[in-house]
């Protein structure tokens, strides 16, 4: 097996390639037969009222599709990459419904206790008609545990660091439930301030390597500045204290 290195001691590169190529490798192979069929009517609609070439439409269409399943395999590369760490492990389909919980022996170092984790790739992932759903979900497991549960909201609403009670509509503030931005997920999981930037910083290395995988040439160079000012752009610069 080819060996990895991105200049992350403090993961196991080899892993962090299986679990991308696993996420991510089936992107890069031809368009499955099962995909939706175009709606003819809306890009026809499209293009006249974008004053656009029909071609560009459908170009974007397919485009967009791809980018909403994409985003929603980014939430679950999240969880694999955390679940590598040291400190969680992934809990698979008897998790009693939530993705990651903390090894055994370590303990959330504010509380003494032991975590469970649910990672959405961004704040507003959870439709509002099933956060209460989760939230349930997250409490039945710390009261049960004496454990405390998070959200991980990997994307945050605010470039700002937090890690306080998650109160959704409909139900009543419990120290226990919280929710937690991405940089300050990956902190604790990693013990590292700057895990989830550097893990950002190594990510198109990764997803070369993926392609090389698949027999697909490298893929164009990312924009190294565009790229950091993006993710300046959003996250903090530091985890809640």
């Amino acid at each position: 097996m080819a060996m990895h290195a991105y200049g992350l001691s403090w993961i196991d590169e080899n892993r962090l390639f299986e679990v991308t190529d696993h996420v991510f490798g089936k992107m890069f192979a031809a368009r499955s037969k099962d995909s939706l069929p175009p709606d003819p009517f809306t890009l026809v609609a499209q293009a006249k009222i974008l004053d656009e070439p029909l071609r560009a439409i459908v170009d974007f269409d397919d485009l967009r599709s791809r980018n909403k399943s994409l985003s929603n395999a980014i939430g679950l590369w999240h969880q694999k990459v955390l679940g590598l760490s040291g400190r969680l492990v992934e809990l698979g389909s008897n998790g009693g419904g939530v993705d990651l919980r903390t090894a055994p022996g370590v303990l959330l170092p504010s509380w003494g206790k032991p975590g469970y984790f649910e990672v959405k790739n961004r704040f507003n992932t959870i439709k509002a008609s099933d956060e209460k759903d989760v939230w349930d979900t997250l409490k039945l497991l710390a009261q049960s545990n004496n454990a405390v549960s998070y959200l991980i909201q990997v994307i945050p609403s605010k470039r700002e660091p937090y890690d306080h009670p998650w109160v959704p509509s409909g139900r009543a503030a419990d120290e226990r439930i919280r929710c937690c931005d991405g940089v300050t997920a990956y902190a604790f999981a990693f013990d590292r301030p700057t895990a989830l930037h550097e893990l950002y910083e190594a990510l198109p290395a990764v997803l070369d390597d993926v392609r090389l995988e698949h027999g697909l040439p490298l893929a164009t160079a990312t924009d190294g500045e565009l790229a950091e000012d993006l993710f300046n752009s959003v996250f903090p610069d530091a985890p809640a204290e």
